[in-house]
């Protein structure tokens, strides 16, 4: 299992063979890229580990993408995930986005939205944002918001 710091570490269980974390052998200590905190992680069927982080204001930021084939030695240069600037949010009882990888690799990515994507009174009109890697995997289609109709999410949410 992969242990996650909200300080800008996080501690990746060092595998036997790719793609095998379920008896890790070793626990390795890892900065996340460029300072960033509450990194979250998926590992896909090859053993590609998938990292979505925070940047930024807590109360307005952005979320950033890396890949790592090597088990978090090395990471791929960062996406940003968000499309709109300072859209993210990393205040409270948020506790970062959340990553998913699909059967065909795609990466989701679902994240609680920034006060400053609302005009006027804010408060329980929060929006929870989604996006995924477009089919090239070169960088993430526009956020949408998937609250339609009941506002009032507070604490997170997941793809």
């Amino acid at each position: 299992m992969l242990e996650l710091l909200g300080i800008g570490v996080l501690l990746l269980p060092v595998a036997s063979t790719p793609g095998d974390f379920a008896r890790p052998e070793t626990v390795t200590l890892r900065r996340v890229p460029e300072g960033g905190i509450q990194p979250q992680v998926a590992v896909d069927r090859m053993g590609n580990l998938h990292m979505v982080y925070y940047k930024g204001d807590p109360g307005h930021g952005d979320l950033y993408y890396v890949r790592s084939r090597d088990g978090g030695v090395s990471f791929s240069a960062p996406l940003r995930v968000n499309s709109i600037v300072d859209s993210a949010i990393a205040t409270g009882n948020i506790r970062g986005a959340s990553i998913a990888v699909g059967g065909n690799g795609r990466v989701h990515v679902a994240w609680n939205g920034s006060h400053t994507l609302t005009p006027g009174p804010v408060y329980g009109k929060e929006p929870m944002l989604y996006t995924r890697l477009n089919d090239a995997g070169t960088a993430f289609e526009p956020q949408r918001d998937l609250i339609q109709m009941a506002r009032g999410i507070d604490g997170g949410g997941g793809p």
